[in-house]
């Protein structure tokens, strides 16, 4: 990593620390993969995510574990395990230019999709839960694993359709976030990703990150929900932009 300058090791400290800071509030999200994407490659930034990931998710559940809602965590995770193969599969035989063009075309569909659900609710459901807890596990875990990218977008509309309340359900994103980061952990192992240069990284990313989640620990509360989503949009939509044009 000796080629990034200091203004790019600014950035990636910045990017880590908003980036947790989200997670730590909501117990998802976060835009960590689409920026660091801009400054090195997503076959470092992925493993390097999987692991803050794992660790991030533990420092929320240190106090709210109690509050995991146990039953969508066990129907979630065995489709998960599904898409976690698919998705590692490709990410080990597909090159970076192409996992970045593709993470570019993710990024923003998913921004302008969030930033329409801020503007045009989400109908009620109409497919029944037993089709959409296969689909939201298997998509999370394909996502996630091809991308290194956050899959708790695709969680938390599942969890949302629970009504669960404002805590079990950061408890229960969490929870599913540390099965799924385990999964991916062992299937980029079992491709070879951490090399040196992401394990370099993760450890530079440490101390952003532990500060990021314990700022958002402090701020969830206080959240204006509305105002937190179209942020994220506009900001998965803008640094999609250049990883197409890259």
């Amino acid at each position: 990593m000796s080629e990034l300058t200091v203004l790019q090791w600014l950035f990636f400290a910045v990017v880590v620390f908003v980036s947790y800071a989200i997670r730590g509030s909501t117990g998802f999200g976060g835009v960590t993969v689409p920026l660091l994407a801009l400054i090195m490659s997503v076959k470092t930034v992925a493993p390097m995510v999987t692991v803050l990931g794992i660790l991030s998710s533990g420092m929320i559940l240190r106090n709210d574990y109690r509050h995991i809602a146990w039953a969508p965590l066990r129907q979630l995770l065995p489709w998960c395990g599904l898409g976690v193969g698919l998705g590692v599969y490709l990410f080990a035989n597909l090159d970076s230019e192409t996992l970045g063009n593709a993470l570019g075309i993710f990024a923003i569909g998913y921004g302008a999709h969030s930033m329409w659900r801020t503007i045009t609710p989400a109908p009620d459901r109409r497919l029944p839960m037993k089709v959409i807890t296969p689909l939201a596990g298997s998509v999370g875990g394909f996502v996630g694993s091809l991308f290194g990218a956050s899959a708790g977008m695709f969680f938390a509309m599942y969890l949302d359709l629970l009504k669960l309340p404002k805590i079990e359900f950061r408890a229960t994103v969490a929870a599913v976030l540390v099965g799924l980061g385990v999964m991916r952990g062992a299937g980029y192992l079992w491709a070879g990703a951490f090399d040196r240069e992401a394990l370099v990284v993760c450890a530079a990313a440490l101390p952003a990150m532990a500060l990021g989640v314990w700022a958002g620990n402090h701020l969830h509360t206080n959240l204006d929900e509305i105002k937190f989503k179209r942020f994220v949009a506009v900001v998965l939509i803008l640094s999609g932009v250049p990883l197409l044009l890259r």
